[in-house]
């Protein structure tokens, strides 16, 4: 069995790693030109940083397990398949936040010609549905690779990463779309629907 979550896991990085490289593509393919862009800060330096040691991690955890036994973490199988779970909806949500966003989608942090508010789809009930689904995608290798190394850092990494892109937008969104755009967060979730 412990070679099936591998493979998995293995699985589940080439399919993130695809989805963003496609996505990337189709983007710049688009010629969309950025009004408005993030510089880089100490916080997204940090979790590129982190980004270099996961990856190593998740690699020795696929291919050489036993390097990576010492943070080897005693899940059951159903908790495991759980993450399998969480992952696939992540890829979902993700998939249907990119359709929905559709022009105004970019692979980073800036304000498009001709950019739009988006409440549709997810973003009807979450600002950031794509962030929400990192954290469910990259979240679940936790729970795949029942080791807490490799999930840490994914974890670690993506938080840093989403906190300081959610901080950038919001600000961005707000100044170009003023009150509409503070009319739709008062009725949406961050990253998670309101629940009152």
């Amino acid at each position: 069995m412990e070679l099936v979550f591998r493979i998995l896991l293995l699985l589940l990085f080439i399919g993130f790693i695809a989805n963003r490289a496609y996505t990337t593509r189709k983007a710049e393919a688009a010629g969309t030109t950025a009004q408005k862009e993030r510089a880089d800060t100490p916080l997204l330096k940090l979790a590129n940083l982190l980004a270099l040691p996961a990856l190593m991690g998740t690699l020795a955890a696929v291919f050489s397990p036993r390097w990576m036994a010492w943070a080897a973490l005693d899940l059951p199988d159903w908790a495991r398949w759980a993450g399998l779970g969480v992952a696939l909806a992540g890829f979902a949500l993700l998939q249907w936040a990119q359709v929905t966003l559709g022009k105004n989608w970019s692979d980073r942090p800036r304000l498009l010609a001709g950019q739009e508010l988006v409440t549709g789809g997810p973003y009807h009930w979450v600002r950031h549905p794509i962030y929400t689904a990192f954290l469910m995608i990259l979240g679940s290798m936790l729970l795949i690779s029942a080791n807490w190394f490799v999930g840490g850092l994914w974890l670690a990494m993506t938080g840093i990463e989403v906190a300081a892109r959610v901080k950038y937008e919001e600000s961005l969104l707000a100044e170009t779309f003023g009150k509409a755009y503070e009319s739709y967060a008062a009725t949406t979730g961050r990253l998670l629907p309101r629940l009152l």
